[in-house]
């Protein structure tokens, strides 16, 4: 595993997190960052600061990499996928196994090849394709309850007609549905 830069091992953690999102802004050149830095009392190198700064630009990149690849997921499944509780999971998941498998190949501890990355993109599709039968699954089982509502409130609507002395025509009964959201 590399060795821990100075600057992660030396800044406060609030230093550290000023640093790094000047360095995400890019507000500050190097020369810049290493001013700051000596204007807070650390002795860091110009090398050591330029060093942190490509390999936090190179996690970056990577980090933006897994959203785009976790954005083109979500794109396939459909808005639906990313509100539900399981789709939120199965994005985030996503998202974190993606970016955990960009920072071991720019680390080096893991390598890939083209079969890998065809198995990868294979399983993100079975994910997306059981989310999806998932939410066709749910989405039918809510139909059929909203139907059963709507014939039993039509029912009780013929029940208290017939009470009354009165019968509920077609166009009552269409209207009734139509009241609930389900003109047919």
């Amino acid at each position: 595993m590399p060795q821990k830069s100075k600057i992660e091992t030396e800044l406060a953690p609030a230093d550290l997190t000023e640093f790094q999102r000047m360095l995400a802004t890019g507000r500050l050149s190097i020369d810049g960052l290493v001013l700051w830095l000596e204007g807070r009392g650390y002795e860091i190198s110009r090398s050591s600061v330029g060093r942190y700064a490509q390999s936090f630009e190179e996690v970056s990149k990577r980090l933006r990499e897994s959203r785009q690849v976790t954005d083109a997921l979500v794109a396939e499944l459909g808005d639906a996928a990313a509100q539900g509780k399981q789709g939120r999971l199965l994005v985030e998941m996503t998202r974190t196994l993606v970016f955990d498998l960009l920072m071991k190949l720019q680390s080096g501890q893991q390598e890939m090849d083209a079969a890998a990355v065809m198995k990868l993109g294979k399983g993100l599709a079975e994910l997306a394709r059981a989310l999806r039968l998932d939410q066709d699954f749910e989405l039918k089982l809510r139909e059929q309850l909203v139907e059963e509502i709507v014939k039993k409130a039509i029912e009780a609507a013929q029940r208290g007609a017939a009470k009354a002395g009165v019968t509920l025509g077609k166009d009552a009964l269409e209207q009734i549905r139509g009241e609930l959201g389900l003109i047919r």
